[in-house]
């Protein structure tokens, strides 16, 4: 059974792990071997420590646990950008369970989260190449808006497409 709930700073390790794990499997290529051989654990740790220990006071993290393992998660921003809303910085799920609904599951939360706090819209952003992540959103609404290059993760420039809901409606309708 799948249990989804509120992250707590003790499962930073758990988050960090997974997240480094699923952008050494679908980033390669994208960021550069050696950050994601030799850097991205640690740099996770890092992350993951800050965000859940100090968080944001508009951040939010939601985790999907089967028994005591992590099998993924979802962190946002509300309000964090002025014209396209809350930001989902992070979603990601195990590979090995793909295919089971967790990640829909993981905005339907979300949205439900946002929704309960007044706020109608959310966006992300998807490197180019990750064409099953890209796939996903747009089953679920999302519209692709822009493409830009940027340096804000690893340690080479990134192209990456803004995907925006102006409506959080569709996502909520999922769950019926």
């Amino acid at each position: 059974m799948i249990a989804f709930r509120t992250a707590s700073k003790h499962d930073y390790r758990a988050i960090a792990a997974l997240h480094a794990k699923s952008w050494q499997q679908n980033y390669r290529g994208a960021l550069s071997d050696n950050f994601l051989d030799n850097k991205v654990v640690e740099e996770r740790l890092t992350v993951w420590k800050g965000r859940l220990e100090n968080p944001r006071q508009n951040q939010f993290v939601l985790v999907a646990e089967i028994g005591n393992e992590i099998v993924g998660f979802i962190c946002g921003y509300i309000d964090d950008h002025q014209k396209y809303g809350t930001l989902i910085d992070n979603l990601h799920v195990d590979s090995n369970f793909i295919g089971r609904r967790i990640g829909e599951r993981l905005m339907i939360d979300a949205a439900g989260l946002l929704k309960e706090k007044g706020r109608t819209s959310m966006y992300l952003w998807v490197l180019i190449g990750n064409t099953k992540a890209a796939r996903f959103y747009e089953r679920i609404g999302g519209n692709a808006l822009e493409t830009i290059n940027d340096i804000d993760i690893g340690d080479c420039e990134i192209t990456k497409t803004r995907y925006y809901w102006p409506d959080l409606e569709f996502i909520s309708r999922l769950a019926h």
